[in-house]
């Protein structure tokens, strides 16, 4: 009985000493800190920037968003008023919805802080995001290709200065979902045209 109680105490120390490390483990997670205590975590870790800022997938996505908001306005006008528009109209609410929804997936899951520097970066470039789209409701056909490099240039200025390849992975996801999510409404905001 006795060499069983030994036993069972040995095990709890060791499970223990394993959570201790777990907790102190977490507790350096750079993303986890504040903003400028991450930053300098990073740094001292000198880690390799190994994911792309924006990646292939991030490019794409927003390609088809530009044009789909151009084909997407040419329908709803062409139905309304028989008339062809010159500019595309993107589906800003629902895209700045859904990244924000995404970015707050990531906050909350990782029990960020307010002030911590995941929860700053995401930030930021989601407020950088959000002047952007709300000043481009509407984008003429031939200033298509000049949209798609602003929308991208604001995810590359943001990941220049992200080193952790766990953040700049959230941030191309946090862009991706909020097209592609947008697009699936098919604006529901937008009411199509009924003949009385």
């Amino acid at each position: 009985m006795k060499k069983q109680s030994k036993r069972w105490i040995a095990g709890a120390a060791i499970l223990g000493v394993i959570a201790l490390g777990q907790t102190a483990y977490a507790a350096q997670d750079p993303l986890m800190l504040s903003a400028q205590e991450g930053v300098a975590v990073i740094a001292d870790m000198q880690s390799g920037v190994s994911v792309q800022s924006p990646n292939w997938e991030v490019k794409q996505v927003v390609n088809t968003f530009a044009n789909y908001g151009q084909a997407h306005s040419k329908q709803l006008f062409e139905l309304q008023t028989n008339q062809v528009v010159s500019a595309g109209q993107l589906d800003v609410k629902n895209a700045l919805y859904y990244m924000n929804v995404r970015k707050n997936f990531y906050i909350d899951s990782h029990r960020w802080k307010q002030d911590s520097y995941g929860t700053t970066v995401l930030n930021s470039l989601y407020m950088d995001y959000q002047n952007y789209l709300n000043g481009h409701r509407f984008v003429a056909g031939d200033q298509v290709e000049t949209y798609k490099a602003e929308f991208l240039g604001i995810l590359a200025r943001h990941a220049e200065k992200v080193q952790n390849d766990e953040l700049r992975t959230y941030m191309n996801e946090m862009v991706i979902f909020g097209l592609e999510q947008a697009m699936k409404d098919h604006n529901p905001t937008v009411k199509g045209y009924k003949a009385k």
